[in-house]
């Protein structure tokens, strides 16, 4: 049986975002991983803790945030982390449950590549249960290191690691 796709939506407009968009994000984050990883890692999962009080105080300084606008409303989001002088680190990647399987996840990844074009490298975790965020991850480019990464409490995840040569500007 063929799997059904979303409805298809507006053109998404990825653009950076600020505080006005804090608790759109928490809601679609909470709902994706209600839905996606509570069955696999049980209801004790930070991103479903998150406030946009917390949200705020973790981004400048190096984080910052990428959303999807799909008519004219929040539909995912990504965020970014500089690691060292030429590594991005990406996490936190959520699209509302509506929309999933259209796209859009892969297109706030290789958004957050094309925004940073001096990048050598990028890094994700995934947890090690989530077999359809692993082949997504995969297809877009990213191997496993071998590194495991155990949260207090949470689940196993697993360090992702996509190369590039960087653009010298």
């Amino acid at each position: 049986m063929t799997p059904v796709r979303p409805k298809p939506a507006g053109e998404p407009i990825l653009r950076p975002g600020g505080p006005e968009d804090y608790q759109a994000v928490l809601s679609i984050q909470r709902r994706a991983y209600a839905g996606k990883e509570v069955p696999l890692y049980g209801p004790d999962l930070s991103p479903l803790r998150e406030t946009p009080e917390s949200l705020a105080g973790e981004l400048g300084e190096g984080r910052w945030l990428l959303v999807a606008e799909v008519d004219g409303r929040i539909a995912g989001s990504i965020r970014l982390e500089r690691r060292g002088e030429d590594g991005i680190h990406l996490y936190r990647l959520s699209v509302d449950p509506d929309l999933q399987g259209g796209g859009l996840g892969q297109r706030l990844v290789r958004a957050a590549e094309e925004a940073n074009p001096r990048a050598g490298f990028f890094i994700l975790d995934c947890g090690e249960k989530s077999e359809e965020n692993l082949y997504i991850y995969r297809k877009l480019g990213f191997r496993e290191t071998g590194r495991v990464i155990q949260a207090p409490g949470g689940p196993r995840c697993l360090e992702m690691r996509k190369e590039r040569e960087r653009v010298h500007a």
